[in-house]
């Protein structure tokens, strides 16, 4: 049997080049890359760059080992013979490998490479050509630890949270929260995208574009659905990043639809009549002043109408407050019936009412105010099975280039109310 050396033969059938030998194996020798040759697992050939790879002193000293086995981990031996195996029987001809190898000193090193069945002094053997990569694997492991560790953090936060792919929405990652917000689990979700969540796909698309320019977006407020079809108003905050080596964005929802209930709410209240529904004598006046500089500023015509229910307090005398506060009601609805949809009617207080009627000048409002009269007056109000007569008297006045403010057209029609009164009652008077 020949002896092994630390210099690969003159002519070997897959590793010596047709131009020589010696230039071969001067090339292999000062290689970068590590190179060792062995057959079931006992050194042939390694070169300079292997040996320092592996921390000995030299090549020889390598070619001296008895067997390779104390250079791989115990928990890959078995794969390593398993490669081995499928090279030697010729099941492959060549293997990439990226796994860690034991130095003399017994530290681990990673390397990467690939292994080959070459012809080595007539018979068949594996060649490793390995390179060091134990910086990139700890990197990778950094990055690893780090997302390891975002990913606690934010399974732990209480607001729902998930990371899209920006390419094409697909989510990479969920958290407990965002689960039980769009009603689905996780292994669902990790299978669709972000695109699911949006109730309208302009919100999205238009989010989509923000990100075009800028990296972060706050408390922009988009309507979700879940995956029941449950719609809800979220609060959305978002910041690009990177992600499993693709860019990325993590979004942070806030389920804002109570607040916004709530919101609506308490404008509600603030600006409707507790009893008859209609709008409140604070929004009205702020409404109309909105109104009156629409018209000032596009020349058009705007009227108002003051109304008084004739004889309430006897009324609320004979009949009682429930009663009272029926036929107030049965007058709004009477109103409403003979007001247009662009008119604004509402409760100022006590039995007194204002409308306002845009578009509309002083003719076509006193005609309007005479409908409305005579709807009332035909019949009676029925309230706690009581029939009520009831009428009504208006008050009629149009903007004028010299008025100031609402205050100035509806002290006018007050005015042409208190004419109505003084004059009989159950009448339409209009403002000079």
């Amino acid at each position: 049997m020949k002896k092994s050396t630390d210099k690969p033969p003159a002519k070997s059938p897959k590793t010596a080049p047709t131009h020589g030998a010696v230039d071969f194996a001067d090339i292999v020798a000062h290689a970068a890359q590590g190179v060792l040759v062995h057959r079931n697992f006992k050194p042939l050939y390694a070169n300079k760059a292997f040996a320092s790879l592996l921390g000995y002193k030299s090549p020889k000293d390598v070619v001296a080992l008895p067997i390779l086995r104390p250079m791989f981990a115990p928990d890959l031996w078995v794969r390593a013979e398993n490669d081995y195996d499928d090279l030697m029987k010729e099941r492959s001809d060549a293997a990439t490998l990226r796994m860690p190898l034991i130095r003399k000193n017994g530290k681990e090193i990673w390397v990467s490479g690939t292994q080959n069945r070459v012809a080595w002094q007539g018979a068949p053997a594996v060649m490793l050509s390995v390179f060091d990569v134990s910086a990139q694997v700890a990197a990778e492991q950094a990055m690893m630890n780090t997302e390891h560790h975002m990913r606690a953090v934010l399974e732990i936060l209480p607001y729902p949270i998930y990371i899209a792919r920006r390419s094409d929405g697909r989510l990479l990652f969920v958290n407990r929260k965002t689960c039980l917000l769009f009603e689905r689990g996780a292994g669902a979700m990790l299978h669709g995208t972000s695109v699911d969540f949006f109730a309208d796909a302009k919100e999205r698309s238009n989010l989509r574009k923000l990100f075009d320019t800028l990296n972060d977006i706050r408390d922009v407020e988009v309507k979700m659905k879940t995956s029941l079809g449950r719609e809800f108003m979220a609060e959305l905050s978002a910041i690009k990043m990177d992600y499993n080596g693709a860019p990325c964005v993590l979004v942070a929802l806030n389920d804002i639809s109570e607040r916004k209930a709530l919101e609506a709410e308490l404008m509600h209240q603030a600006s409707t009549d507790a009893l008859t529904g209609i709008c409140n004598r604070r929004y009205f006046i702020a409404e109309s002043e909105q109104e009156l500089r629409r018209s000032q500023r596009f020349k058009r015509p705007l009227s108002v109408m003051m109304l008084d229910v004739d004889h309430f307090k006897p009324i609320n005398d004979r009949h009682g407050h429930a009663v009272g506060d029926a036929v107030l009601q049965g007058v709004v609805k009477r109103a409403m019936e003979s007001l247009r949809q662009s008119d604004q009617i509402a409760r100022l207080g006590g039995e007194e009412f204002a409308a306002l009627l845009p578009e509309t000048n002083l003719t076509a409002a006193a005609e309007v105010a005479d409908r409305l009269r005579q709807h009332l007056a035909e019949r009676p109000i029925i309230a706690a099975h009581s029939a009520v007569p009831c009428t009504i008297s208006i008050g009629v006045a149009q903007l004028k280039e010299g008025d100031s403010g609402i205050d100035s057209l509806l002290h006018r029609a007050d005015e042409a109310l208190y004419r109505a009164k003084q004059n009989g009652r159950n009448r339409v008077e209009v403002a000079s």
